[in-house]
């Protein structure tokens, strides 16, 4: 009787152990090999943030509704009452009419100031305004004296029978004044019309 039980504790101690033996072998030789596999596989592709989907939602909003549905633009206005189709079509048909500028030069110098032209004058009128008109002074220059002790220059004038005598300063014929005595001319000046004229000597 006790041979019996003891036979029977002993197969099922067998039972029990050889399964768990084998267990433990597949874990310790097999089981490291598929756990260094499925680490070298990629990550799987985790799901998209919420913020790309709402993105992806909304293009497809734009595009068209489910199963290619094409939507209206009261559709749109119905899906944000703050969206003015109106002023978006108006925005689009201003046509912009401004200056250019450069965002690369902090200054543009302004334009440049239109050019004077300066007219000259022909000859003729050159001539005219270079010649001024002489004095009709009735003097005839006969010649000067110089004193040696002071060098004081005078000049001898006729006016027919009358006869001048003047150095430079002095008024003759009450309206003739003397401002330059030279050997061969002198240099008088009208005092009525401030008119210069130059008298040469006269030789006889």
């Amino acid at each position: 009787m006790a041979n019996g039980t003891f036979r029977r504790t002993k197969v099922i101690a067998l039972l029990i152990l050889v399964p768990l033996s084998g267990w433990l072998a597949y874990r310790n030789l097999l089981a490291p090999s598929e756990q260094t596999v499925a680490a070298s596989l990629p990550p799987a592709e985790t799901a998209p943030p919420a913020a790309a989907r709402d993105a992806r939602g909304n293009r497809t909003a734009r595009r068209g509704g489910p199963g290619g549905q094409q939507w209206s633009r009261e559709q749109l206005a119905a899906l944000d009452p703050t969206l003015r189709l109106d002023l978006l079509e108006k925005s689009r048909q201003v046509k912009y009419q401004g200056t250019s500028r450069n965002i690369f030069q902090f200054y543009t110098p302004p334009p440049p100031a239109p050019e004077v032209i300066h007219v000259v004058p022909t000859p003729a009128n050159a001539g005219q305004s270079a010649t001024a008109p002489a004095a009709n002074i009735p003097l005839k220059f006969y010649g000067m004296a110089v004193r040696p002790d002071t060098a004081e220059k005078k000049a001898f004038l006729t006016n027919g029978e009358e006869i001048f005598i003047g150095q430079e300063g002095d008024l003759i014929a009450k309206q003739y004044k003397i401002l330059r005595i030279g050997v061969n001319t002198i240099e008088l000046e009208d005092t009525r019309s401030h008119l210069r004229q130059q008298l040469p000597l006269v030789v006889e």
